[in-house]
């Protein structure tokens, strides 16, 4: 008889959840919230939500996109107790949510986050650039 391992997917242990708001063409001219949620392990996977309303960024459906993206978290990291609330009511009450405001891996993931949003705004309006380049727009794709 052939014994099959099966291949699980490492659970992560730790995660950050960090929010920006950016007033960029992500909206079409209205600004919008992202939520990053990353594996804080090292490994750099992320899930990512783009809502113009900022409530829905932390939502039990994000978390379950997230969920399915980077595996489950025994904890989740967050730097004020405002988004640590949302994200209990979200996430399962076994999973630990802490306000990590010192932890400097939340820190560098913010740092990373606000680089994304300081490209150069002339981007998106310089008319040389195709039309079809001039608005980039976002589904909630699932990955």
């Amino acid at each position: 008889m052939r014994i099959v391992k099966r291949n699980r997917r490492k659970q992560s242990r730790e995660w950050g959840v960090v929010e920006t708001r950016s007033n960029r063409g992500y909206g079409h001219g209205r600004p919008v919230w992202l939520a990053y949620w990353m594996d804080l392990n090292g490994c750099g996977n992320l899930s990512l939500e783009i809502e113009p309303d900022r409530a829905a960024t932390i939502t039990p459906a994000t978390w379950g996109r997230a969920r399915r993206a980077l595996g489950r978290p025994e904890r989740i990291l967050v730097l004020d107790d405002e988004t640590a609330e949302r994200v209990r009511r979200a996430v399962p009450p076994k999973v630990v949510v802490v306000v990590a405001v010192g932890d400097p891996r939340l820190h560098d993931m913010l740092a990373m986050c606000a680089a994304d949003l300081e490209l150069d705004e002339d981007v998106f309006d310089d008319d040389d650039l195709d039309d079809d380049l001039d608005h980039v727009r976002f589904s909630r794709a699932r990955c």
